[in-house]
């Protein structure tokens, strides 16, 4: 392993987790968070002031993962709520469109669909089976294109998605919606490419439910959402206009939920100890042996093979897949269902054990 398991909460008692695309376990380390947090929240003015300067903490620590700048990042509620912002921040025309693959997670396409309301065409562009192909999303782009949203890496099949051809690809004006949320900690992530990237936080960034926006200002340097409130700009001296501030604030209307940023810089501090390389190889080296596992099987995989193609998901679609899922919590190994399929998921603190158990299971259960 590449992580120690007792650094987790619920780990002592032998179970495998495989489920960090759903959800991983909490630090041990996030009491001592919790606690510092309390501590300042008793603080007074100076306790508040210090939840500011953790934020900023871990806005240093998204810059490294991200390559983007810390103050061009926003703390945020959710991925959905980012999502929501980016598309605020369009100035739509009737006759516009939006493209999204329908395979891709409903954060996106609900957000997308809505916009018909506005006179704006969806374009949800149909998978092959169980595939996402970045060519045909380009090729439902047109000059009336203003949005495209994808994930890096999709929650349903654990597919990694070509960003750069996106990227390279869209339409002159078009905003690139980059969801990172299953690769954010686990894989690289390149903020560059993107417009907006948005993520949520408790999945492979090990921390809790909030999200994160970046902003790439060189790509798109009028990025203004609609929605903003006291902490996103100022109205001047004579309160009667409103200035969005020159970073990432921008997208962020209030407070941020202090507990869940110091829950999420103690997660960024531990993974910077192990560093992204590092848990990108060790997930593709676990991941990689637990696909050729349920190929052998004869389970029908529906995560690509080649390594580039994916990062800690590996899916299989089974007519019983909420009663494998279940089965499988009662023997103690933790999965993830929905959608026709068993999601498996890797990151740093599994090990070669955990996926022989949960091979050994399949075998002795006779899943096929």
């Amino acid at each position: 392993m590449l992580a120690p398991k007792s650094d987790f909460i619920g780990l002592d008692d032998g179970r495998v987790h495989l489920a960090t695309g759903g959800q991983p376990p909490l630090l041990k380390a996030h009491r001592a968070a919790f606690e510092a947090y309390a501590a300042d929240k008793a603080g007074g003015a100076a306790g508040y002031h210090r939840h500011w300067d953790v934020g900023l903490a871990a806005k240093d620590r998204l810059a490294a993962l991200t390559g983007l700048p810390a103050g061009d990042h926003a703390l945020i509620g959710s991925a959905s709520e980012g999502i929501a912002r980016a598309l605020s921040a369009i100035d739509w025309r009737k006759g516009d469109n939006v493209v999204v693959s329908a395979l891709d997670y409903a954060a996106g396409r609900h957000a997308m669909l809505r916009l018909a309301q506005l006179g704006v065409e969806p374009r949800v562009v149909p998978g092959r089976g169980w595939r996402i192909e970045p060519a045909d999303l380009l090729a439902a782009c047109d000059a009336r294109t203003r949005a495209l949203y994808a994930s890096q890496v999709t929650s349903l099949t654990g597919q990694r998605i070509d960003v750069a051809a996106l990227s390279a690809g869209l339409p002159a004006g078009a905003m690139l919606i980059v969801d990172a949320s299953h690769a954010l900690g686990v894989v690289p992530v390149d903020g560059r490419l993107a417009d907006v990237t948005v993520s949520s936080c408790y999945k492979y960034l090990c921390a809790t439910q909030m999200g994160v926006l970046a902003w790439n200002r060189a790509r798109r340097p009028d990025f203004e959402p609609l929605a903003v409130g006291w902490c996103s700009g100022s109205d001047g001296p004579d309160h009667s206009r409103y200035v969005p501030h020159a970073d990432g604030r921008r997208a962020q209307a209030g407070n941020s939920n202090h507990l869940d940023v110091y829950l999420l810089r103690a997660s960024l501090d531990y993974l910077a100890g192990f560093g992204i390389p590092a848990i990108a190889a060790h997930a593709e080296r676990l991941a990689t042996r637990l696909h050729a596992g349920l190929a052998a099987r004869g389970l029908e995989l529906v995560t690509p093979g080649p390594a580039a193609e994916r990062a800690g998901n590996v899916a299989f679609a089974h007519p019983d897949y909420a009663g494998i899922v279940a089965r499988a919590a009662a023997a103690g190994i933790h999965l993830w269902d929905g959608s026709g399929r068993v999601r498996c998921s890797v990151h740093l603190f599994n090990d070669d054990g955990d996926v022989d158990r949960l091979l050994e299971w399949l075998a002795a259960e006779g899943v096929r």
